[in-house]
């Protein structure tokens, strides 16, 4: 079996309603008499695509390991994938189109701005989510079913510039993508300067696409700052520690987030990657002390699974226990409310040494946060 098992569906009106009549008479959306199916909207074509897979072959491999065992009461759990291509249009269209096809509920979406525009959707119709590769502020409404599988940006920024600053590096640089992503954590930053005794020496953005590296890395330049936050994503991070160092030598102390994946900017900027400070939401996936990532590298072992030891596939894999824990509590008859329910009854629950917290209006998460750094080859060091 494929162990990503995707069914690549672009599902048309007719196909949906095949699916309706197969569905067992009284069962909820998206749950068969041996299966369960999800919806997953993600930008695997886009240039956070290399994050987004890492972050679902956790998911998937959890998923293939219980379908493994017989699912979850007699029940298989699918996922379908539809592109959006980091297009937050794109992302409310898919949404729309899983609503047609009946899924039970959505998980790990991509995106802030994404996750942001289809909010109302979800609303709604009361759409459970579990799972969104951001911790933008926006997007953690409590009133929305949506539960989240990481702490919040705004925690990790906090830790980033508190760090800095305890160690002497006051005058601080802010890059970050001119959207929603990289916005609301340049506003965080500010934030926390002026809480930890920080000067913004610059706040620099710069073009989705990044065309305008060669300005970006000028501007870094002249703001003469002792470390510079990096909001954005990993091909970006690269290019900007390659042409400072080509143009001006080592970029000073920077600093990436958990969603930057550390793999790819390794790939991508070699040994001078090195030194990047990032914050991680995640336990380690090497480590041996953590059960979570016990658990993590014995699933992948048994899966035969050799790549991907991720910070951001571990956050895919505890986020498929969160759905099967919640599957689970619902017994053999499952539904969205019940599901939603069975989630917000969780409390403070651990996973292998991390903690998730949800109750009726508080769906946030974990508020897990450590500082590591990209070593030698690659290599994190935490």
């Amino acid at each position: 079996m494929d162990r990503r098992q995707f069914v690549w569906t672009a599902a048309a009106l007719g196909a949906a309603a095949v699916a309706r009549r197969a569905r067992a008479a009284g069962a909820a959306p998206g749950v068969y008499p041996d299966r369960i199916v999800f919806g997953q909207t993600i930008g695997f074509e886009s240039v956070w695509g290399g994050p987004y897979r890492n972050y679902t072959d956790g998911l998937l491999t959890y998923f293939n390991h219980v379908n493994a065992k017989g699912g979850v009461n007699g029940r298989r759990l699918i996922v379908k994938r539809r592109e959006d291509h980091y297009a937050p249009e794109n992302t409310v269209a898919n949404v729309q189109a899983f609503l047609q096809d009946e899924v039970f509920g959505l998980l790990c979406m991509g995106g802030t701005a994404n996750v942001l525009a289809a909010l109302p959707l979800i609303e709604q119709h009361r759409l459970p989510v579990v799972g969104a590769f951001t911790g933008a502020p926006d997007v953690r409404k409590d009133s929305a079913p949506l539960f989240h599988t990481r702490s919040g940006f705004v925690d990790e920024v906090m830790r980033m510039v508190q760090h800095a600053t305890t160690i002497g590096l006051k005058r601080i640089a802010v890059v970050y993508q001119d959207n929603l992503f990289g916005k609301v954590n340049a506003e965080a930053a500010a934030d926390a300067a002026r809480k930890y005794g920080g000067v913004i020496a610059a706040m620099v953005p710069h073009s989705v696409q990044g065309e305008d590296i060669p300005a970006v890395v000028a501007k870094l330049q002249a703001a003469r700052a002792q470390t510079t936050l990096l909001f954005t994503a990993p091909q970006w991070v690269a290019d900007i520690l390659t042409t400072h160092h080509s143009r001006h030598g080592p970029l000073p102390h920077p600093w990436i987030l958990s969603v930057t994946s550390t793999k790819q900017v390794f790939e991508k900027a070699g040994e001078l990657s090195r030194g990047v400070a990032v914050t991680q939401i995640m336990p380690n996936p090497a480590s041996r002390v953590v059960p979570l990532a016990r658990d993590f590298q014995e699933t992948f072992d048994r899966a035969g699974v050799t790549e991907n030891r991720t910070y951001e596939a571990v956050e895919g894999f505890l986020t498929a226990k969160v759905v099967v824990e919640g599957l689970l509590a619902c017994g053999p008859n499952p539904t969205r409310e019940l599901f939603i329910s069975k989630l917000e009854a969780f409390g403070k629950r651990e996973f292998g040494g991390l903690r998730v917290h949800y109750e009726r209006n508080r769906h946030s998460g974990p508020d897990y946060v450590e500082v590591a750094m990209i070593g030698s080859g690659g290599r994190i060091i935490s």
